[in-house]
């Protein structure tokens, strides 16, 4: 069998180099990583908390979430996949809007929806209330 070699123009090595980057997460993946689990975050300025640093945040089945922020402070809300992104209500920060999550290999990044500013990025995540983080 011969294998045909045929080369690519410029403009779809580009396309393909982009596609094998980050890929956004689907509204069907991010529920399935989020719900019952905690992610630990690299928090940006642009974060609910706009603090940068590390932070935690424990998402429950119920739609319960728990933020512990950079600072130490306790952040309250609810959260919602709504098509691919997850919006969270923080009791403390209102006005966050939504994010969509974008992956590439093991890394998750979290941005704004509407304004593309990376918030954060996982840098990993764990079964249950791995920390216990409680209201």
């Amino acid at each position: 069998m011969r294998l045909l070699h045929v080369p690519l123009s410029s403009a779809w090595r580009h396309w393909l180099d982009r596609s094998a980057l980050a890929i956004d997460m689907t509204g069907v993946e991010i529920k399935a990583f989020l719900t019952g689990n905690t992610t630990y975050l690299e928090t940006t300025a642009a974060s609910a908390s706009g603090k940068v640093g590390q932070g935690v945040i424990y998402w429950g089945e119920d739609g319960n979430a728990l933020y512990k922020t950079p600072a130490g402070a306790m952040f309250h809300g609810k959260w919602e996949v709504k098509g691919n992104t997850n919006c969270t209500a923080w009791k403390e920060s209102p006005s966050t809007g939504c994010v969509r999550y974008d992956k590439e290999g093991d890394v998750v990044t979290v941005i704004d929806a509407a304004s593309g500013q990376t918030r954060a990025k996982v840098v990993k995540s764990a079964k249950g209330n791995a920390e216990k983080l409680a209201p």
